[in-house]
């Protein structure tokens, strides 16, 4: 009863301590929006919590720039130690928290970095500055949000455990899973001080409850869903609503199909269905009446390259050009480096060989990451636009593994008779700890 938490614990400890090895210098431009939030949610003024969130920043960049200079072949042997980079970086920063200082059309959460427009995206994303507030009392502010980081990032590894776990899955497979989610993207991008990391963990525990629901625990599942969904909301509420709008698109697909073949609809599956179509509509409602930054403000300050630039006047025109050249190099890199679609493929096989309902959330989120990379065709961003797609090969080659050996099982019992593997229970056998 003890192996599964002593390994688990283990394994953490272990990503934790390789995690150490960069407790500075991860900070991306987006970062200093959420660090201005966190000290303004503690009643700092805007004008000294953007300087303090742009101190972080620049030391960050200071680090880097001295990192990469001391291994490269044209600066080993003489460079200042990221100085310079330090420097460039405050002197931009100060000029701009200097100008936009005195505007007076600055209100609410908005920090001083960027164009009034782009701070107020940052504003109403409360979840991940305020979830941070406490480790950087704690610890200070460098080594408080590098311990965020490894405890949503633990934390989300943990309720991939207990998803597979209650899906059956040995304790092995499902270590496998904690693991992949260290080694794929979504530990790498749940580690940086943004607010990727917390999300992934809410929508996981989102997950958790909607498998409660497919086993019939209705009430419970429901009340879990339902509270994990509105938490992601607050930390990202347009990634939120693509990811359960697209559990409920795949859903709702899936039940369509089952209702022309059989002319019956599994009853968990529809209440899943009702619970995150109901959802994605009540969100969708609290945007439009809060008036929420929507889906026009991301693409003016997409094509405006963050408000530094005109929009554009044929916004649709524009996007779809760059989204047809964005699409045509990612299938050329994809297909020149194929491991992330092999990835991709081999999960959603495992979680559609071994349970299809549950492959059926795994497979909607992946959707939504897609969705979300679509919604901005650019390559600055790396994976973490498409972090969520990540999920599928996390929980899915786990499923995978355990389908297989469950298989070759089956081959061995000549007089054993096995339900169907759609009719598998969710329930794990009785005796496991999960």
């Amino acid at each position: 009863m003890w192996r599964l938490p002593f390994w688990f614990s283990l394994i953490a400890l272990v990503f934790a301590a390789a995690q150490s090895a960069e407790i500075q210098g991860r900070a991306r431009m987006d970062t200093r929006q959420y660090v201005a939030h966190a000290y303004m949610l503690q009643g700092v003024g805007r004008e000294e919590a953007s300087r303090r969130a742009l101190e972080y920043f620049c030391d960050s960049a200071r680090v880097a720039a001295a990192r990469h200079a001391s291994a490269d072949l044209a600066t080993y042997r003489n460079h200042d130690g990221g100085d310079s980079a330090y420097r460039d970086c405050r002197a931009r920063g100060e000029r701009i928290i200097a100008g936009a200082a005195r505007r007076t059309d600055i209100t609410g959460y908005r920090a001083l970095f960027s164009d009034p427009r782009v701070s107020e995206i940052f504003a109403t994303r409360p979840g991940y500055p305020a979830f941070t507030i406490p480790f950087v009392r704690a610890f200070g502010l460098v080594r408080g949000l590098w311990a965020a980081g490894v405890v949503v990032t633990v934390l989300a590894s943990g309720f991939v455990v207990l998803i597979l776990r209650r899906l059956g899955v040995s304790a092995p497979l499902a270590l496998l899973g904690q693991v992949l989610y260290y080694a794929l993207p979504t530990g790498t991008e749940s580690m940086q001080p943004m607010c990727e990391g917390l999300l992934l963990c809410l929508l996981l525990a989102g997950i958790l409850g909607c498998v409660r629901v497919l086993e019939g625990r209705v009430r419970s599942g429901t009340a879990i869903s339902v509270a994990a969904f509105a938490a992601a909301a607050c930390v990202k509420y347009a990634q939120t609503l693509l990811a359960v709008a697209g559990i409920a698109g795949v859903l709702a697909l899936y039940l369509c199909v089952r209702w022309g073949r059989t002319r019956e609809l599994p009853r968990p599956e529809g209440t899943l269905l009702a619970v995150t179509g109901l959802f994605a509509v009540a969100l969708q409602l609290v945007i439009a009446v809060c008036a929420l930054p929507g889906t026009r403000a991301s693409l003016q300050e997409l094509l405006a390259v963050h408000y530094s630039r005109p929009v554009p006047p044929h916004l649709l025109h524009q996007f779809l050009r760059l989204s047809l050249a964005f699409w045509r190099e990612w299938l050329r890199g994809a297909l020149v480096q194929p491991l992330n679609l092999l990835l991709l493929a081999a999960g959603a096989w495992g979680a559609l060989r071994y349970h299809r309902p549950f492959a059926l959330l795994v497979v909607g989120v992946a959707v939504a990451g897609f969705a979300n990379q679509a919604g901005h065709p650019e390559t600055a961003m790396g994976p973490r636009l498409l972090v969520m797609a990540s999920l599928l090969p996390v929980c899915g080659i786990p499923l995978l593994i355990e389908s297989h050996a469950g298989r070759r099982a089956r081959k061995g019992q000549d007089t054993a008779v096995l339900p169907p593997r759609t009719e598998r229970r969710l329930a794990a056998p009785e005796g496991q700890l999960y």
